[in-house]
């Protein structure tokens, strides 16, 4: 009888306790709302350091472990967007379990839901949002001077073109655009003295323009110069080629010409190259009317990659999102396998 007796208080408890333990798996709530708060230490602009963004919540079923920005920049320009991530830990008895836009409550700093993925069975949660874009205005060029008769300087994150305004002696001659980051202002030095330039970008975000940099260092040309440099030259041929005459005696020879905002290679005897050339090292493909060729370029049946300087590629280049690999020639691989044991398909990107 005993023995029967302890048989039912064994049994009775083990289903008290499985009993518990349902009850206390039913007693785990799904988190139904996220609510958050931002705001900023320091607001984003443009030429300043990414800093840091803080985020609260009142909410007593979960509490925020840790906030930060993810954007891959060291300082903000013009139109960028601050991507914040925000890692959230539930709080006993409560669990994540929704990742839709509509379980979330986002305020402060023009707050967007970008995504959510939940992890631990429900015990953590990443959450990415989207702040207000960066606005203003761009910041100042940097490192703009002379080489030769061309205006240089620095790209600029964010920029779609550039103004730059030519001076001599302080008076204003003329005003350009450029999408490039330079400008050859020598059909402009049409006379002694000292010429100097300012650079501003245009913003490509909201197409408000920058601020102007200070005077760049004077390109003094005296009057025994001033025909060589300037005086808006014009293209002459003869039987052996094209070569660029200035306008008061002189042209351009053994250097690279930018002549109406395109680059052009004259050899020693002063005759502009066309085809493939290898200048100070690096091959160029000059095509008929003797340009400068940049970009995808299809080439005798093979195509071709040259940077933003006109350099053929070779190797592995990453373009446009995507992988290509060119030969010792620069020729890009296609439908093959390459030397390092990757496949590119019929378009030269890599697929594996």
């Amino acid at each position: 009888m005993r023995k029967s007796w302890k048989n039912w208080m064994c049994v009775a408890l083990a289903a008290a306790m499985t009993i518990g333990m349902s009850m206390s798996v039913l007693a785990v709530e799904k988190i139904d709302k996220v609510t958050i708060t931002f705001s900023y230490d320091e607001e984003p602009k443009s030429g300043e350091s990414v800093g840091s963004v803080k985020a609260n919540t009142s909410s007593n079923q979960f509490y925020i472990d840790n906030v930060e920005y993810i954007n891959d920049v060291d300082t903000w320009s013009v139109g960028d967007l601050p991507v914040v991530r925000v890692d959230l830990t539930a709080r006993d008895g409560y669990k994540f379990s929704y990742t839709s836009k509509s379980h979330f409550s986002l305020s402060g700093c023009n707050a967007e839901f970008d995504r959510a993925k939940i992890y631990d069975d429900g015990v953590t949660m990443e959450l990415k949002v989207e702040l207000k874009r960066v606005g203003g205005k761009l910041s100042e060029v940097e490192n703009y001077e002379w080489v030769g008769t061309t205006a240089v300087w620095d790209s600029l994150e964010g920029a779609k073109s550039y103004e730059v305004r030519l001076y001599k002696d302080e008076r204003s001659v003329t005003t350009v655009t450029t999408n490039n980051t330079s400008y050859d202002f020598g059909s402009y030095i049409s006379r002694e003295g000292s010429y100097a330039f300012k650079v501003r970008a245009i913003s490509d975000y909201n197409n408000r323009a920058g601020e102007w940099t200070d005077f760049s260092d004077d390109y003094y040309v005296d009057e025994d110069n001033v025909s060589y440099h300037g005086g808006g030259g014009t293209w002459q041929q003869n039987q052996r080629g094209w070569w660029y005459a200035y306008a008061g005696g002189g042209y351009p020879k053994n250097e690279w010409k930018q002549i109406n905002n395109v680059w052009y290679y004259f050899n020693w005897e002063g005759y502009m190259l066309t085809g493939w050339q290898n200048i100070s090292g690096n091959w160029y493909y000059l095509d008929g009317s003797g340009a400068m060729t940049t970009g995808w370029q299809y080439i005798n049946g093979n195509w071709y990659y040259l940077n933003g300087s006109g350099v053929m590629q070779t190797g592995w280049q990453y373009i446009n999102g995507n992988w290509y690999y060119m030969d010792r020639s620069g020729a890009m691989y296609a439908n093959r396998q390459t030397p390092d044991g990757y496949y590119v398909n019929a378009s030269g990107a890599r697929v594996n």
